[in-house]
């Protein structure tokens, strides 16, 4: 499935030029070898002739402290500020970056590299780094629940646990993509809470029974999913999707439909617009909510809402497909 948004170059604009370039680098990200993606940053890096710096992190206390010092460097000093790692890593140095008028860059270590590959970003971290060089700004829409922001999605209900799971495996087996399988499917297999939430979806009510809410602004991510809601993320609005109550083997189809790319047909599935929704949960003073993976207690009600254009990128001349 393609979207039909409009060329998002349109509107890229030009770097100050020679900006020193700050490098936040998640050391654990995905399944890589963290010593040899320092090493090929470094040269290209070096082949540019920019002035730079590489901050490795082993722990997410030391990511968000490396992010917010580079941040307030940068407030003195201009530059360049650019997240190595996944796309938790990402959206974590993009809270740090957004509304400072600073420009984010990208260098996708991760196991999905979704935020990147939507944006044309080399997985390459040699060629990321080069476009961090020569490249354009492009400003992108962000999201945020009750104040914290998320690139990609941000969902409560089954699919929180079954990302909690997918992590727990991972580090137990590796950060594989294949690992996710067994994982998602043991997670499937348990039994699972139904939530009744009231929501305003751009001020309408809807009220809901439901296993999961999923709140999605990737584009890429939902085409993926062969998802006719992307078409509501190319518009700048969040894709609002609800799982009906169902049996176990149900729930089986619709992780295999989901392997097999055809979630658009599972019947259970309800599927929203909103650039704006507000989640109302009766008798609940907070719940957990997984942003970009990475996993937060927030207060209800929670609100979900886009901020367009909010936060300035760091992209390519020429991107990559979006593949």
């Amino acid at each position: 499935m393609s979207s039909s948004r409009a060329d998002p170059s349109a509107n890229d604009t030009e770097l100050e030029p020679a900006l020193p370039i700050t490098v936040i680098m998640n050391a654990g990200s995905g399944r890589r070898d963290a010593e040899n993606d320092r090493r090929q940053i470094e040269e290209a890096l070096e082949r540019s002739g920019r002035e730079y710096r590489i901050v490795p992190c082993a722990r997410p206390g030391d990511l968000e402290r490396a992010a917010r010092e580079a941040v307030a460097d940068a407030a003195r000093h201009p530059r360049i500020v650019a997240a190595a790692g996944g796309d938790g890593t990402i959206n974590a140095v993009a809270g740090h970056v957004l509304g400072t008028g600073l420009s984010l860059g990208v260098i996708p270590l991760g196991t999905y590299n979704f935020f990147a590959r939507d944006l044309g970003i080399p997985l390459d971290p040699a060629r990321a780094a080069a476009a961090l060089v020569d490249g354009r700004v492009r400003r992108v829409h962000v999201a945020h629940v009750n104040g914290r922001l998320f690139l990609i999605n941000a969902t409560f209900g089954l699919y929180r646990r079954v990302l909690e799971e997918r992590e727990r495996y991972k580090h137990r087996f590796g950060r594989y993509r294949f690992v996710t399988v067994p994982s998602a499917l043991i997670t499937l297999m348990r039994n699972h809470r139904t939530y009744r939430v009231e929501l305003e979806l751009d001020g309408r009510p809807a009220v809901l029974h439901t296993l999961m809410l999923f709140f999605g602004l990737n584009t890429l991510q939902l085409e993926k999913l062969d998802l006719d809601v992307a078409e509501c993320t190319a518009r700048g609005r969040l894709a609002v999707l609800a799982l009906r109550p169902m049996s176990r083997l149900e729930l089986l189809g619709i992780a295999l439909r989901g392997a097999l790319q055809r979630l658009e047909q599972a019947p259970n599935l309800q599927r929203h617009c909103a650039s704006r929704v507000d989640v109302y949960w009766r008798g609940a003073r907070r719940i957990r909510v997984a942003l970009d993976g990475e996993t937060i207690e927030c207060e209800v009600p929670l609100r979900f809402e886009v901020l367009p254009d909010a936060l300035p990128v760091v992209v390519p001349r020429s991107p990559e497909p979006r593949e």
